[in-house]
């Protein structure tokens, strides 16, 4: 009986893995499923549509302070997060951003899942650009290549 005391008070004080995305090297691969962009011919959206990737360095500060910032890729862009949430497995992320492109703003909803190496998301960007309607749909992946960015 003591030993079993002593097993499950040993198992209560362990401390709890920490939720969020480990540090180090990361590649992303998005790939746009749609878009409507208003003044941009579908020929272009198909043309520049479909997969791109990116590297990306996630800071310890990152991880502390700003851990949407792995999920962000227009270092141009000005954000405001709406939600943001990494528990059990599940991303729900909600940014409104402006870049030169889109002044007016848009709305980036993102939901997918995750573990400490690697994502999974899908995201729907909807917005308005000279008045008129934005859509684009994507997905995302991304993985931790490295423990460390050097």
């Amino acid at each position: 009986m003591i030993k079993w005391t002593m097993l499950l008070l040993a198992g209560l004080a362990a401390p709890a893995a920490a939720e969020g995305f480990a540090t180090g090297k990361w590649q992303h691969e998005t790939r746009t499923i749609s878009a409507d962009v208003p003044g941009v011919p579908q020929w272009i959206v198909k043309m520049f549509a479909g997969n791109s990737s990116r590297k990306s360095c996630f800071t310890p500060q990152q991880a502390a302070t700003r851990p949407e910032a792995l999920l962000t890729q227009d270092d141009a862009a000005v954000c405001t997060k709406r939600k943001f949430s990494l528990a059990g497995g599940k991303i729900v992320y909600d940014t409104f951003c402006t870049n030169k492109r889109f002044p007016e703003g848009l709305l980036v909803s993102s939901k997918g899942s995750y573990t400490a190496d690697s994502y999974e998301i899908s995201t729907l960007t909807t917005g308005t650009k000279g008045g008129e309607p934005v859509k684009i749909v994507t997905t995302g992946t991304g993985r931790r290549t490295a423990p460390t960015c050097k």
